[in-house]
């Protein structure tokens, strides 16, 4: 196998399906066709708990039946989902999509991890995982901050309706490319354990992986919340649509920039320094803008959210490759995906009520308690595991 023309179909991919034009003004289309704060959330809770129901069946689908056949499936939903958002505005139609695109996901989730962690294992080269999917998380958000201004012109230049149209045409061009991946022989050699045997020993075998999980759910939860909140937010702060698409591409480069320093941050740091540090951070950033009045103080807090995502997403999933066998690693990574959305769809309807009901500090005041709690308390037992 090519190690590095199978890195390169997997990077190329993931930018393609990075190029997001929707996403600088998806929350501000959903208004437009009669959504309230709390009907986003709903939409958001729906798409997870689809996740919720077919992460763990399509982490074993892809462990079972081969990691490249999940991706494909994976970003074939993806497409869908875009479709019914163009073809079907309304909240129906944004309901199908999101139960299209949740089910994408689930298929993309642990596969696409398995299968560059696997790559690499076959060459001998698994100790610079999070370095390369670092690097590919990096390319990823530079490609939507490009495209957070293509649609954001695209949207005052043309309407919002052109961008829905042209996004799901971008999604699959990935589709294509796909076919080329080859699955690895370490794979390919081992025998898939039942699903029930994955689940017991990730409840209870893994209780490492278990806290793992918890500690990443919170702050997966915490920093998916903002990405929900931050549009409304800067609309409620006076801020024009005009400016939404270089200031959401500003922000995938804050993505970038904490996913190139993952790398270095996990040789540097000590395991304690490092997942303590992360533990914190909902309490700090959802406190800060609880606390904060002027707009520019404000603007300056955000960005943070996602230099955290960035810098969290390859390093968590690193630890939790090195504690997977090569049998059930998608499932392993999929469990890990599944306490965050699980995280999410308990707490952000009840964050989304609070913001159409009160304000957005108050909804800031709660995220910091409640997601601060979960990290914290993850961190806490993960240090009795470790």
């Amino acid at each position: 196998m090519n190690t590095q023309r199978q890195i390169t179909i997997l990077t190329i991919t993931h930018v393609i399906r990075a190029f997001m034009i929707t996403m600088p003004v998806i929350v501000i289309y959903w208004q437009e066709h009669g959504l309230s704060i709390r009907d986003i959330f709903v939409l958001q809770v729906i798409f997870s708990l689809v996740i919720v129901v077919f992460e763990v069946p399509s982490g074993y689908f892809a462990d079972r039946w081969g990691r490249k056949l999940s991706i494909i499936l994976g970003l074939v939903g993806g497409a869908v989902g875009f479709l019914f958002f163009w073809l079907y505005p309304g909240f129906v139609g944004f309901m199908l999509g999101e139960m299209a695109m949740g089910l994408g996901a689930s298929l993309l989730s642990g596969s696409k991890d398995a299968l560059l962690y696997e790559t690499l294992l076959e060459d001998k080269n698994e100790s610079n995982y999070s370095k390369i999917q670092g690097r590919q998380f990096a390319l990823g958000n530079v490609s939507e901050a490009i495209a957070s201004l293509t649609g954001a012109g695209l949207a005052v230049a043309v309407s919002l309706e052109a961008v829905f149209f042209w996004q799901w045409i971008i999604f699959g061009l990935g589709i294509p490319l796909t076919f080329f991946l080859i699955e690895p022989k370490v794979h390919k050699e081992t025998e898939t354990p039942h699903i029930m045997s994955t689940l017991k020993e990730f409840a209870s075998g893994k209780r490492y992986l278990l806290y793992l999980s918890l500690l990443s759910g919170g702050l997966s939860a915490a920093t998916l919340s903002m990405v929900w909140f931050t549009q409304p937010y800067w609309r409620s702060l006076g801020i024009d649509l005009a400016h939404f698409g270089y200031l959401w591409a500003g922000l995938q480069l804050c993505v970038g920039l904490g996913a190139i320093s993952a790398y270095r941050l996990e040789q540097k740091l000590r395991f304690r320094t490092l997942f303590s540090g992360l533990a914190i951070t909902p309490i700090i950033l959802y406190g800060a803008l609880a606390l904060t009045k002027p707009v520019w103080l404000i603007m300056s807090i955000i960005p943070f959210f996602w230099v955290i995502r960035g810098i969290a997403q390859p390093i968590i999933r690193d630890y939790v490759n090195r504690e997977c066998r090569n049998s059930n690693r998608a499932t392993m990574l999929s469990l890990n995906a599944l306490t965050a959305r699980l995280i999410f769809s308990v707490s952000s309807p009840f964050l989304g009520w609070t913001v159409d009901i009160w304000s957005f500090q108050t909804a800031f005041l709660l995220s910091a308690v409640i997601y601060g709690a979960i990290t914290l308390g993850g961190y806490i037992l993960l240090r009795t595991a470790h």
